[in-house]
């Protein structure tokens, strides 16, 4: 299991990554990555894998 379900709303909190402080909802992850999670962002819909170091939890 992720360490985020999906459809949980989650922020880039690395200030040196392309999409810091974006918000978005989880939408998947891949068992083989698993310190990634897959990103749907609010503001343009693109799907990206984020490292969970890179996000925090909102709400």
């Amino acid at each position: 299991m992720a360490p985020y379900p999906v459809f949980t709303s989650v922020q880039v909190k690395n200030p040196d990554h392309p999409r810091a402080e974006l918000a978005g909802i989880v939408c998947g992850w891949d068992p083989a990555h698993p310190d990634q999670i897959a990103v749907r962002f609010d503001v343009d819909g693109a799907e990206q894998a984020v490292a969970l170091a890179d996000l925090r939890k909102l709400g």
